[in-house]
């Protein structure tokens, strides 16, 4: 559902009674719903009781700031009010703070206009989309570039990675900075001068003088030797002109550059020019911002690094330029008295002082994964009355207007540590979450006989046509036509006067249109049209759970997924039915669940350094290990052990306890030759002379790209700490005996797969632990409607939230389907459609991932598709066309040519590869083409081929 901006105030009341009006301070104050027993019983879950202070947490978003509290006594309330309202207030979080101490507080008063007393206030902890917004509208801080000599125009090539391969204009995106500063300095690794070189020889190339500028670059290895952060030997060519580059600076400062990113070539293993230059910038006192890339983040590769101490100059500023707009609106004793904490891109929180923008462009959403894992992941399940042992992994799914966020959750965290974000890569562990562009607003269209939805979106502004703002048909407009969005349960904000409803009439008058002028969808009802579409959508945001767990060898079907956010609930059952999950898990707080997230996130300090290691040696024949050597047993311990003891002293610094921290131990793991480093957290239940980094880093490594690199030795690029305090964890909710069905509060119509059904409807804050509601039926949250399918069953847990067990349907075998017969129904050609372009997205992402050449991984020059058995295309990735047009042809040649007469034929196993231009398909000799058959039951189901260009073969 798309939520307009008007709809704060509304939400406010829906979720809270006001209890009283002061006309002469023209605010509301609020206090929970009486009696509410959800959040009776939540209070009496809670792991501690009250402390006498209130405690915050917030999540301010683009369009809303929601506000969750503790308060004195223990009890918990939520609040949400709007991000920007000028008129009322200058910032939301300061007045969500101010409104919930005035109504809860019996001391004092706390009066709008006037700044917040904190004596009260035991912790502030803040999710926010600042940096984010800053980073797309790129409206951060002018800043300048200090880099090596002759690499000034690095970060602006770039790699040769294209983001959208059909984009005729190519347009690079804007780099950060504004100015360039291009500094003589060289640091050269030892290894290439020395290796074939005596003592000697050596000792008389350490002799020679590096210079400090001017024309006379020494001669290569010529120079003292000095031992790096991982060991190895560099030879410090060039050092830094203290006085010239103080004169560069100065020009800098004169242009209005108040912010400075320091990135120079091998500063992740030899830092100290970046210190001299940051110590020369420190001590001109004209910068507010200095960012040196070895400290943002110590990983190889320039290009990201530079990129990350760029967003870390650009962004910071501007998230301390937002903190003293915060701060201004209490008294002095703010950042004294309270702990302000800031939630990370990883899922940690931090406090105000260490928060870097590189580390806030998930800041929003990773409260709400937080959130989700820490309320519905359970160590065991019941299943048919009986509990399994093994913990259930939960897939997060958070459905917006435009777009929607899926990730996973299975015990621990999944991060990625690169990934691009308004065409800037940052080199920093963020969450793995994934965003599909499929939301409430997603458009609908009917193209070339198939159902399409998105990635266009109505947005906001005119939004879905049932806005009555002349908006375009959207995925809102079909859940209204079919009764899953209740015009009388929505506010009445529409309209020149903003006081209609939702218009269900001007939805069906835009369906109808769109049937009548579309030849393939004449005869379908306007109902059987809008539900093709909601089946499509479901389908399209199926796709991105399916990447995030199939494609790294999960079990879809062993998860729950846990909805959140204002329109996933319409969907959630449909696609868990879809996804084969039986386990739905939607909580009382989901249209809050990222500032409720914040209120139990751990304090986390995540430490790493980079290495260069070989963890275990390859065994001379066979697959695996040798596990009667650990090479890096030394310098591991010694690096890991200094790590841990850092990222201690920073948490006990915070004012933690040395006994609450716990620590985690990673190292960033490869096969010798490769180039996709795995980060792999030790398990400690496995013997340290098994090697058990090793074995847990080949286990995940077969399992996610189903393949085993023999022969190769495994290195170690990185070592990483994560140390952390525990935040609080919710108890598992008791079991409750069954209440049987609740009363409904009214009736309705909803249309289901089996046409329409006259259902009954709930309010979910109404009814009590125990309950239990079959489905078909519709539930109302006070920003959400959850819809239950068909054969779902939801029951209200102690705590209020909703667990809904999804019966799962025995599955048409695709392989006895009718084909044509698919082919006859757009809607089940649509998701087909889906379901295959999944499949082949997900063999490119495998390829570029698993590739060394940079003509894969980065430019993405390869293709991958699905075949029939008779060679004939059914469907492809968006990749290249020229591939494409051509595979076709080489499948079918390889189809022929083994079953023509007196060929052995195609036998189970057998792989071809081939790149012949004239008589086997091939666009040219460098594209080499695999083409794998898939058998079922002794017979070719279907075909995948790769095609890929191998620049170093002529043709």
């Amino acid at each position: 559902m798309l939520w307009a901006p008007q709809l704060a105030g509304v939400l406010l009341a829906t979720n809270h009674r006001v209890s009283n009006l002061d006309k002469s301070k023209n605010t509301r104050l609020v206090t929970p719903v009486s009696p509410n027993l959800a959040f009776r019983k939540m209070k009496n879950r809670l792991p501690t009781g009250g402390d006498g202070k209130f405690h915050f947490s917030i999540d301010r978003g683009g369009t809303f700031t929601d506000c969750h509290a503790r308060l004195p006594d223990g009890t918990e309330i939520v609040s949400k009010l709007l991000s920007v309202d000028p008129s009322n207030y200058e910032d939301a979080p300061t007045e969500g703070i101010r409104r919930i101490l005035d109504a809860h507080d019996p001391n004092r008063e706390y009066p709008r206009g006037e700044k917040v007393a904190t004596g009260m206030i035991g912790s502030i902890r803040m999710g926010t989309t600042v940096a984010t917004n800053a980073l797309l509208e790129r409206e951060g801080e002018r800043m300048g570039l200090v880099t090596t000599k002759g690499f000034g125009d690095l970060l602006k090539i770039g790699d040769q990675t294209r983001a959208d391969i059909f984009d005729l204009t190519c347009k690079a995106p804007e780099v950060l900075y504004k100015e360039v500063v291009e500094v003589d300095e060289r640091v050269m690794l030892a290894e290439f001068f020395d290796e074939n070189k005596n003592a000697s020889e050596i000792q008389e190339m350490e002799n020679a003088i590096s210079t400090s500028g001017g024309d006379d670059w020494p001669k290569a290895g010529h120079g003292k030797r000095i031992k790096s952060l991982t060991g190895e030997i560099v030879i410090p060519l060039r050092i830094p002109d203290a006085d010239k580059i103080r004169e560069d600076l100065q020009e800098l400062a004169d242009k209005g550059i108040k912010s400075l990113a320091i990135v120079f070539l091998h500063a992740y293993i030899y830092p100290e020019h970046e210190r001299i230059v940051g110590d020369v910038a420190k001590s001109m006192g004209c910068f507010t911002e200095i960012s040196l890339s070895h400290e943002v983040m110590s990983m190889v590769k320039l290009v990201p690094r530079g990129h990350t101490a760029c967003a870390a100059a650009y962004l910071t500023p501007k998230i301390s330029e937002y903190l003293a707009g915060f701060t201004k609106g209490f008294d002095d004793e703010l950042l004294t008295n309270v702990r302000l904490d800031f939630m990370k891109s990883d899922g940690g929180l931090t406090p105000v002082s260490d928060f870097g923008g590189h580390q806030a462009i998930l800041s929003g959403p990773a409260g709400g994964v937080v959130g989700y894992a820490k309320t519905s992941y359970r160590t065991s399940v019941k299943s048919g009355g009986n509990v399994a042992s093994k913990p259930q992994a939960v897939i997060g799914f958070d459905m917006g207007g435009t777009s929607s966020d899926v990730s996973r959750y299975d015990g621990s965290f999944e991060h990625v540590f690169e990934t691009t974000t308004a065409g800037v890569s940052i080199q920093a562990p963020q969450l793995d979450i994934h965003t599909v562009a499929a939301g409430g607003g997603s458009r609908l269209f009917l193209q070339n006989g198939l159902f399409v939805v998105g990635p266009e979106s109505a947005k906001a502004h005119p939004g879905p046509v049932c806005y009555r703002k002349d908006g375009y048909l959207a995925v809102t407009d079909a859940n209204l036509v079919l009764g899953r969005v209740i015009p009388e349960k929505f506010p009445q904000i529409f309209g020149p006067d903003e006081n209609e409803p939702l218009d269900l009439q001007a939805s069906r008058t835009a369906f109808k249109a769109l049937s009548d002028s579309n030849d393939f969808s004449k005869g379908r009802t306007i109902e059987e049209l809008a539900w093709g579409f909601i089946q499509v959508a479901n389908e399209a945001m199926c796709r991105p759970i399916r990447n995030l767990t199939q494609m790294k060898g999960y079990d879809i079907t062993k998860h729950a997924l846990a909805c959140f956010g204002g329109a996933g609930p319409q969907h959630a059952c449909a696609m868990a039915r879809a996804l084969g999950i039986e386990r739905v898990y939607v909580h009382r707080f989901g249209g809050i669940l990222s500032a409720y997230g914040l209120s139990m996130a751990d304090a986390v300090v995540d430490q790493q350094e980079p290495a260069n290691e070989v963890y275990a040696f390859a065994k001379e024949a066979g697959q695996g290990f040798d596990e009667s050597q650990d090479p890096s047993a030394s310098a591991r311990d010694r690096h890991l052990d200094r790590l841990a003891d850092r990222a201690r002293s920073a948490l006990m610094k915070q004012g933690y306890p040395a006994a609450s921290i716990v620590v985690e131990r990673f190292l960033n793991m490869r096969y010798h030759g490769t180039d996709n480093s795995i980060m792999i957290k030790e398990d400690t239940s496995i013997s340290a002379n098994k090697l058990p980094f090793a074995t847990t880093f080949v286990d995940q490594y077969h399992r996610e790209f189903g393949f085993e690199l023999t022969g190769r030795d495994i290195l170690i690029d990185d070592f990483r700490v994560r140390a952390y305090v525990p935040g609080s964890t919710p108890a598992p909710p008791e079991e409750v005996a069954s209440l049987g069905p609740p009363p409904d509060s009214g009736k309705t119509r909803l249309y289901c797969e089996n046409g329409w059904n006259d259902v009954s409807t709930y309010n979910l804050e109404e009814l009590e632990p125990g309950h239990i509601v079959n489905g078909p039926a519709i539930l109302f949250q006070s920003i959400s409607t959850i819809v239950l399918e068909i054969d779902c069953v939801g029951r209200v847990t102690s705590d209020g939230d909703l667990d809904i067990t999804v019966k799962q349907r025995k599955h048409e075998n695709p392989v006895e389907g009718d084909a044509d017969e698919i082919k006859e129904d757009p809607v089940r050609l649509s998701i087909y459609a889906h379901r295959f372009m999944g499949i082949a997205e997900q063999m490119g992402r495998t390829l570029a991932r698993t590739a060394i050449s940079v003509n894969i991984k980065e430019r993405l020059d390869f293709s991958c598709a699905l075949f029939t058995s008779d060679g004939g295309l059914v469907a492809n990735a968006p990749h290249i066309p020229v591939h494409l047009g051509a595979m076709q042809s080489a499948v079918r040649f390889q189809v022929e040519y083994w079953n023509a007469q007196g060929q052995e034929g195609i036998q189970e196993g057998d792989v071809f590869v081939s790149n012949h231009p004239q008589l086997a398909g091939g666009s040219h000799l460098p594209d080499i083409t695999v083409i794998t058959p898939v058998f079922y039951k002794g017979e070719i189901l279907f075909f995948v081929a790769s095609r890929g260009h191998h620049s170093d073969i002529g043709g």
